[in-house]
């Protein structure tokens, strides 16, 4: 699941959230773990990348300024490769455990949140998924 980078195994991370804040902090903090992080402030920006880089987790927000996220969830979970790919919703909506059910949800954090937390449940993701495989 990680890629060969340099000699280094480094986990690839897209990070989709129109808040360039939200998604700078995210980055700095994943890149200080050794993740190499790519953003996206739009769903069409989204489905672009990881259509061009094969990511091994998605940080999704769900109030993006073209798509709702669950349209962009429904999306990915109907189209192969891509329904592998382990997301994390990130959202200041609060969680709706049916709705998570349907798009086979990693997790969901709802914000504000902890930086911490983020990370411990981003190893968490990529450790079942890895377990899985």
């Amino acid at each position: 699941m990680q890629r060969e980078n340099h000699g280094i195994n480094r986990l690839l991370v897209l990070v989709v959230d129109d808040d360039r804040a939200i998604s700078k902090v995210i980055r700095r903090n994943l890149e200080d773990e050794d993740t190499e992080v790519f953003e996206a402030a739009t769903g069409f920006d989204c489905i672009r990348i990881v259509h061009e880089v094969r990511v091994d987790l998605i940080l999704l927000d769900l109030k993006l300024p073209d798509f709702n996220g669950w349209g962009i969830l429904s999306l990915l979970r109907l189209t192969e490769p891509l329904r592998h790919i382990p997301i994390i919703v990130v959202s200041v909506e609060p969680p709706n455990k049916a709705l998570m059910e349907q798009f086979q949800l990693d997790d969901y954090i709802q914000k504000p949140f902890d930086m911490r937390d983020l990370l411990v449940r981003v190893r968490k993701v990529i450790g079942s998924r890895r377990v899985s495989q």
